[in-house]
């Protein structure tokens, strides 16, 4: 420690407050980025040093002492600091909330009596059985292409890899990876995938690439022990590649040498709640910061990276052939269900097609993003429907649970036996969620191996990968499931996919909604035809004249995003607008529309003392659904033509509404995804 380091500047993980100085005592060594207990209030908490002086200007006789510094491991590296720095000044949170957020709860926890036998413990990796693959892909002149082109990227070199679903951009990220190795042996890598059921498949594919690597991985599915010691494991340089969901952005690897997103357009990167970071985006920003390549990866990139890729600010790698030569992409079938004979909603040509798929001993899919037996239960006496107590939605039907659950606050009950209002026994359900159609496929085709995979049948540990590696092994004929089946998955004998209920999101009121459909229905598309199957997906729609349809049969994103990215620039919308939300929550929606308004006023009020004419305010509306766990919900969107010009008037707005006096909860959402 320096002879003139006598104080140093600690942030802690507290709402909008700036780093404290703390005095440091005789005989304490401190590195910016250890960690440190210090007091705060009648509290001790631990914060991370951000800096060191050898003056402060708080009264000698206010000043705190640092009770102990946590330096058993590594510091924080300079790198890690500046990520966190950037996401709390973009997300508009303090410094210390994000810090100390993204460390897992064992580092961010004050020490107890046996931590020092604790951290010996984490620092033990698990030793996994290594197998090398036995399968051996030949690289297509695309992929060779693509792999050979990391060779020429000197320093920050954002790529986005779009290929075509099943065009092997697997493969071509493990090359990638490959040649960061031979660059430089012990790089670390960081890979992140947006679900956590793609994880132990991607795992798999990635030790047998690299059977002398030690890889470890970090998602929301571990304990508390097994990410903190992922963590620690990158962050002493004990391991070499990170397999993980958007937390994983933030980990600690002080040997970063390449980053890989893979399905980058995944609205799963986006955090809900705390800190509501874009995990791509800030991918992407710590590539800059460290100057070295990220590869973005998609067969549906989301618009914001296809305008990058537009402007030439991303650099792009197209596969638009799938990796096995007898692979063709499905045909698309659009049916009317009005138009034709119905079995249990689904139109006679996809009962036809199920069962001549059958017959074949190939494999469907049918897709619904829609949990549960039915989203509501209703009384046709008088009407009366499963709404949730404490939300302005309803109540979803769980048949084999007996009970209907809010899929929003998470309150649930026992199926009433009788109608609450009436009396009367005959209750409905109405629509249908993936457990209804598994029941229903069940009684049109009783021998049929029919397997049901969504977030109600995966809740045990381990239970997605069991599921899927029964499809895999083909134990499987129907496979009914939401998103969780639409992506990354390599089945070899499906033909055929049917989509359900796709109407209810063509329909919606949110701007982004036609993007996500075409997504949606591109990326579970791509599940079919991968093994050389002849295949074709069949989608249910009363729309089948709309353009989003012409462009899906020719599986063709390209034609359908520069058309959607022309009309959003003649608009002046996303993504060439930049858009805050401050969304807030009270007892009542009285409350939380009055504090909208002040906060509309207090903007205004900066907007013209500071000259920021470009930055839109909109008037205060309640959220789609208003009432959630009790609490009523409204918001408030700002836009801006620039995220500098947004992101200067947040800064400002932010301290004028924390100090108001007020019972209403709010936090900003920068760059929201649902407005």
């Amino acid at each position: 420690m320096s002879s003139l380091a006598l104080f140093v500047q600690v942030i802690l993980d507290v709402p909008l407050l700036p780093p404290l100085t703390y005095k440091l005592e005789q005989n304490q060594e401190v590195q910016v980025g250890d960690r440190c207990v210090v007091p705060l209030g009648k509290r001790e908490v631990v914060g991370i040093v951000v800096g060191k002086s050898d003056h402060c200007e708080v009264d000698p006789k206010k000043q705190k002492s640092v009770i102990r510094i946590l330096n058993e491991t590594t510091p924080l590296d300079t790198n890690w600091l500046r990520l966190t720095k950037f996401a709390s000044d973009y997300y508009q949170h303090s410094w210390g909330e994000v810090g100390l957020s993204c460390l897992p709860n064992f580092f961010r926890t004050k020490p107890g009596v046996r931590y020092q036998t604790s951290l010996e413990k984490l620092r033990k990796l698990k030793t996994t059985k290594l197998l090398s693959s036995d399968i051996k892909h030949e690289l297509n002149h695309e992929q060779k292409y693509a792999v050979n082109s990391l060779k020429s990227f000197d320093g920050f070199k954002p790529t986005v890899l779009f290929g075509v679903t099943g065009s092997g951009k697997t493969e071509v990220y493990l090359h990638m990876m490959a040649l960061t190795f031979e660059r430089r042996p012990n790089a670390q890598i960081l890979f992140l995938v947006p679900e956590i059921n793609l994880t132990p498949q991607l795992e798999a594919r990635v030790r047998s690439f690299f059977t002398h690597k030690k890889i470890v991985c970090m998602h929301s599915g571990l304990s508390q022990g097994e990410r903190a010691r992922s963590w620690l494991a990158m962050h002493e340089k004990q391991a070499q590649i990170l397999i993980g969901t958007r937390m994983a952005v933030f980990a600690s690897m002080p040997e970063l040498q390449l980053i890989v997103v893979d399905e980058e357009h995944d609205l799963s990167y986006k955090a809900g709640d705390g800190v509501r970071y874009s995990a791509r985006d800030l991918a992407v920003k710590r590539a800059q910061l460290l100057n070295i390549p990220i590869v973005l990866g998609s067969a549906t990139p989301s618009l914001e990276t296809w305008a990058h890729v537009r402007s030439q600010h991303y650099h792009l790698l197209t596969l638009s052939q799938r990796a096995v030569k007898e692979a063709e992409l499905p045909q698309l079938v659009v049916v009317n269900p009005k138009e034709e004979k119905t079995t249990f909603g689904l139109a006679q040509t996809v009962v036809d097609a199920i069962s001549e798929t059958l017959e074949k001993k190939e494999q469907v899919i049918v897709f619904l993003n829609r949990r549960g037996y039915a989203p509501v239960l209703t009384c046709p006496s008088c009407g009366w429907l499963s709404t949730c107590p404490h939300c302005s939605t309803y109540a979803v039907y769980h048949k084999s649970h007996r009970r209907l659950m809010c899929h929003h606050c998470g309150w649930s009950t026992h199926v009433y036996s009788q109608c609450p209002d009436c009396g009367n026994i005959d209750l409905m359900p109405l629509g249908a969620g993936t457990q209804r159609i598994e029941e229903q496929l069940q009684e049109i085709w009783p021998s049929a191996r029919i397997l049901r995979i969504d977030r109600d049948s995966t809740q045990k540990k381990n239970a997605a990968q069991v599921a899927f590696d029964a499809v895999h092994a083909g134990e499987v004929d129907i496979l009914v499931g939401t998103q969780m089946v639409a992506k990354g998955h390599d089945f070899q004998k499906v033909s055929l996919v049917v989509v359900l209920n796709v109407d209810a999101q063509l329909v919606s009121a949110n701007p982004r909604s036609e993007e996500r459909v075409f997504a949606n229905l591109m990326q579970v598309a791509g599940r079919a035809g991968r093994g050389g199957l002849s295949s074709t997906m069949i989608v249910q729609s009363r729309f089948g004249d709309r353009p989003i349809f012409k462009a899906l049969a020719a599986q063709d994103y390209e034609m359908f995003a520069d058309e959607l990215l022309a009309v959003r620039e003649m608009e002046g919308a996303i993504p060439f607008a930049s858009q805050a939300l401050l969304l807030a929550d009270a007892s009542s929606l009285d409350k939380t529309l009055e504090f909208l308004s002040q906060a509309s006023s207090i903007g205004t009020t900066i907007r013209e003392r500071y000259q920021l004419d470009d930055i839109a305010i909109f008037d205060p509306i309640p959220m789609a659904v208003m009432k959630v766990a009790d609490r009523e919900r409204g918001q408030l969107l700002i836009e801006a033509a620039s995220k500098v010009r947004l992101n200067r008037f947040l800064a400002i707005w932010i301290k004028e509404l924390s100090d108001l006096k007020t019972s209403v909860h709010w936090v900003m959402d920068v760059d929201p995804i649902d407005v």
